[in-house]
């Protein structure tokens, strides 16, 4: 058997499965721009492409209001997380103090417990000092509440480079602040920005915690405000929906490929010395 027959099975699975990934993608995107409110068409392809649903989406509703509020409870939540992570898993994999070994195992055991567990808690934290209703509140549940996770995977990453590195800029009367910053920060780039994009996405995407603790509109991020307006009279408007899929999909787009090369790069960054 020739080799492009032995290949031919693995390509036309890797064919199926991106088919099947990129359908629903496709038709929200095609239905975004379909007259009309139903979701439901007698062809894959509307009859007729109009921006309509776009332009109603952006003069009828808080969109913009939504994505802002969105970018800022990701990034700072995100930017939260990966910093506990870096400084924390350099703690754990570096240094020696009481409750390091127990530490890191309840932190872990901590993520597992199942999120709607705290939510009571949180809820009664932050009323406890007047942070309902206010994005600052879930920055602060959504930064803390992801890092025991982020921490752990950064202590075992971290430990996969060579102690001798810190030893031997130790040697060469490098501090330990300075040999963080050159040695291991360029190390553990991949690591910390694959957590941040991760974040990123979770928080952006996240609903619950916004559902239950931000009450008012001007606050409410997208997944909240998307679900208010399907709530009242766009509750039949389907197209409005892709519309703000589609358009709502474009920051964690744009925040992925902006990161990607970072990602690349950092693997090619080290701390040999020469």
């Amino acid at each position: 058997m020739s080799k492009r027959k032995r290949v031919w099975p693995s390509r036309m699975l890797a064919v199926s499965i991106t088919a099947v990934v990129l359908f629903p993608v496709i038709y929200i995107i095609l239905i975004s721009f379909k007259s009309g409110q139903s979701f439901y068409t007698s062809s894959i392809f509307p009859k007729e492409f109009t921006f309509d649903n776009y332009v109603n989406l952006l003069k009828t509703t808080d969109f913009l209001i939504w994505i802002k509020n969105s970018l800022v409870l990701a990034f700072s939540a995100a930017a939260i997380t990966s910093l506990i992570a870096m400084f924390g898993g350099y703690s754990f994999s570096r240094f020696r103090f009481p409750g390091k070994k127990y530490g890191i195992m309840f932190l872990l055991i901590i993520q597992m417990l199942p999120t709607s567990v705290a939510m009571v808690a949180y809820f009664k934290m932050l009323q406890a000092v007047s942070l309902l209703d206010s994005l600052l509140g879930i920055i602060l549940i959504m930064g803390f509440s992801n890092a025991a996770f982020s921490v752990w995977l950064m202590k075992n990453y971290m430990q996969s480079i060579p102690k001798e590195m810190d030893e031997s800029a130790r040697i060469d009367g490098a501090s330990y602040w300075t040999t963080f910053w050159r040695i291991i920060f360029p190390l553990i780039t991949p690591m910390l920005v694959a957590q941040f994009i991760l974040s990123f996405i979770g928080v952006y995407n996240e609903f619950m915690f916004s559902a239950l603790m931000l009450f008012s509109p001007d606050k409410y991020p997208l997944g909240l405000g998307i679900k208010s307006f399907m709530a009242g009279n766009y509750s039949t408007n389907w197209t409005i929906f892709c519309a703000a899929s589609v358009l709502g999909s474009i920051p964690i787009m744009i925040i992925f490929y902006t990161l990607q090369r970072f990602l690349v790069s950092g693997l090619t960054k080290g701390a040999i010395k020469g």
